[in-house]
């Protein structure tokens, strides 16, 4: 989108973006800045001074940030942002999870086994599946070398597949600063899209701010 007219444009995470941002939790400047913007409490218009004020950085250097992230696809400019997460992270989550699964079945759980919310399991079901994505996200941490610096693999999801290679149960691992989720997912998985930015926006408003 232009910068060269007049009209505002808005700073906006892209789903991808949100993905970058808590796929690990190794620090970085562009993981730093995306869950900044994810966890503010406004839209934030778009100018270079506020840029590099939020990544605190020099007005050259943030520059250049700033076109990389654009440039990835990470973060774009909108005249008509979307309205930051507010309210009961609980109750918000209600209406983001089903839209992630093309079954409507999602878990959200943290590393410590807890449920934090689901839709389309019933609840002992769900409390199951979040025990054992705490299970994965030890196993993952525990493999981590082998698999992401040793093999190069850079993986943090795991899956359950069908005999063709279908993933009947994905598990995507979460990081919001110190803290690690595992988001389930059952059957095709809905990521690539704004419902996703609002979920790891909600947990980022929760555990950042």
């Amino acid at each position: 989108m232009s910068l060269d007219d007049n009209a505002a444009r808005y700073l906006q995470v892209t789903p991808s973006g949100a993905y970058y941002a808590t796929v690990n939790s190794q620090p970085d400047d562009a993981r730093a800045i995306l869950l900044q913007l994810m966890s503010s409490e406004a839209a934030l218009e778009f100018s270079i001074e506020l840029f590099a004020e939020l990544a605190d950085m020099e007005e050259s250097s943030a520059q250049a940030l700033f076109d990389r992230l654009l440039a990835r696809r990470f973060l774009g400019l909108v005249s008509e942002p979307t309205e930051p997460f507010k309210g009961s992270l609980e109750a918000g989550l209600v209406d983001i999870l089903p839209s992630l699964s093309s079954s409507g079945k999602v878990v959200l759980g943290d590393d410590q086994g807890f449920c934090l919310a689901s839709a389309g399991f019933e609840q002992d079901h769900a409390d199951g599946l979040a025990a054992l994505s705490a299970d994965l996200i030890a196993l993952h941490e525990r493999h981590g070398r082998l698999l992401n610096t040793d093999l190069k693999l850079m993986g943090q999801s795991w899956g359950l597949l069908d005999p063709v290679g279908n993933s009947i149960l994905g598990t995507w691992i979460v990081h919001i600063g110190s803290q690690s989720f595992a988001l389930m997912i059952h059957e095709q998985p809905n990521l690539n899209q704004q419902s996703f930015v609002d979920l790891l926006s909600a947990l980022a408003v929760r555990y950042l701010n």
